[in-house]
């Protein structure tokens, strides 16, 4: 009797140990999975300081290949509808200030000369100069530079600015979008606003979507028909801005037809928030700009990479003719970047933070004055 007496006590007591020891795991468990929540809430409704978080272009979010909470929330509005500002009162509100920049815009037309204009249609030899290492390929084109992150090596430059591409104003649209809609600039004395986030408004008189309508309106100065899209797709979080632009994209090419080119228009960032890369034109700080391409993966490349890169290999050649340091190098990604919707889709980052609207304005002068070459009449 004493034997199954201490026995029994053995097990009960092992028996409350382990219930102990369970009880105990569920309350790690249920802790860990409120802060891992309180994490999320955090990261998508609060403002983080820029010490802690810095975006750059290097690591510019592409869309995700894995399905997850986030996208879901992101890509339907009506569970967030407080992220949205309705398009018609974005066209409405959006500052016009192409009247206002006509004198400085007239040195910049100026500029263009028919020498530039046969330099574009004249092909010639290039210089061209491949260091490639593992991580990176550094390729010089004359004055221009590349740099290649991706794993598509030993492209034929030459054929790419060889290539013959026909755009004309009577057919050839342009769709214009923000993919980082809020993204913004650094206060100047003539454009004062309120941040809403690290360098980042809703406000749509001084965001993306203004430097996107001068942009616009530059393009119809030119005579080129551009259609521009205001749907903001970053309001309220980063995450999925480029799962929701493709639906943007989409519904554009279904309303529309294709177009002759697509411009997902940006501004960049860095480590360093004062970085504001600017190039003078005739007395006028224009904002330099850069183009981003992705090719896609090994797995999945982007059907339309090398169109894409073809144009603006030819649009930056010809800028280093009209307007030299405009471009800063461009940039080559395993991305998709929505590119690979429409032939010809260009993403572009105009300045970055320490820049200003002034200078951003500017450089959509020169992009149009580009694009008007190379259109066809």
């Amino acid at each position: 009797m004493r034997i199954t007496t201490v026995f029994f006590k053995r097990n009960i007591k092992k028996m409350t140990n382990t219930i102990s020891n369970w009880f105990v795991n569920i309350a790690y468990l249920t802790y860990i999975c409120i802060l891992l929540i309180s994490f999320d809430f955090f990261i998508l409704h609060i403002n983080i300081s820029t010490n802690i978080i810095k975006l750059a272009s290097d690591f510019r979010i592409s869309e995700d290949n894995e399905f997850n909470i986030a996208n879901f929330k992101n890509i339907f509005p009506v569970l967030d509808s407080t992220s949205y500002i309705i398009k018609e009162k974005l066209r409405n509100e959006v500052i016009s200030v192409a009247n206002e920049n006509n004198s400085e815009f007239q040195l910049i037309d100026n500029i263009v000369v028919e020498d530039a204009v046969a330099t574009f249609s004249n092909k010639r030899q290039l210089n061209i100069a491949i260091n490639d290492s593992p991580d990176i390929e550094r390729i010089s084109i004359d004055s221009m530079r590349i740099l290649n992150y991706s794993t598509l090596k030993g492209l034929n430059y030459q054929d790419l600015y060889n290539k013959t591409i026909t755009l004309t104003k009577k057919s050839d649209k342009i769709l214009l979008y923000n993919t980082h809609t809020s993204e913004s600039y650094n206060n100047s004395e003539k454009y004062k606003f309120d941040y809403t986030g690290t360098y980042r408004t809703t406000d749509a008189n001084f965001n993306m979507i203004t430097v996107t309508k001068e942009l616009d309106e530059n393009l119809k100065d030119k005579n080129i028909n551009a259609i521009q899209d205001t749907t903001p797709h970053d309001y309220g979080t980063y995450t999925s801005s480029y799962a929701r632009s493709k639906i943007t994209v989409k519904n554009s090419i279904t309303s529309n037809g294709n177009f002759g080119i697509s411009i997902d228009l940006h501004r960049d960032a860095s480590g360093d928030l004062a970085f504001a890369p600017k190039v003078n034109i005739k007395g006028i700080n224009v904002a330099q700009c850069m183009f981003v391409i992705g090719v896609g993966t090994d797995k999945s490349r982007n059907p339309y990479y090398l169109d894409n890169l073809s144009l603006a290999i030819q649009i930056q050649l010809l800028a280093d003719k009209i307007y030299p340091g405009l471009f800063r190098p461009m940039l080559i990604r395993n991305s998709v970047y929505n590119q690979d919707l429409n032939r010809y889709s260009l993403l572009i980052e105009v300045g970055a933070t320490g820049n200003t609207l002034d200078e951003a304005y500017y450089t959509t002068r020169c992009i149009s004055n580009l694009l008007d070459i190379i259109y066809k009449k």
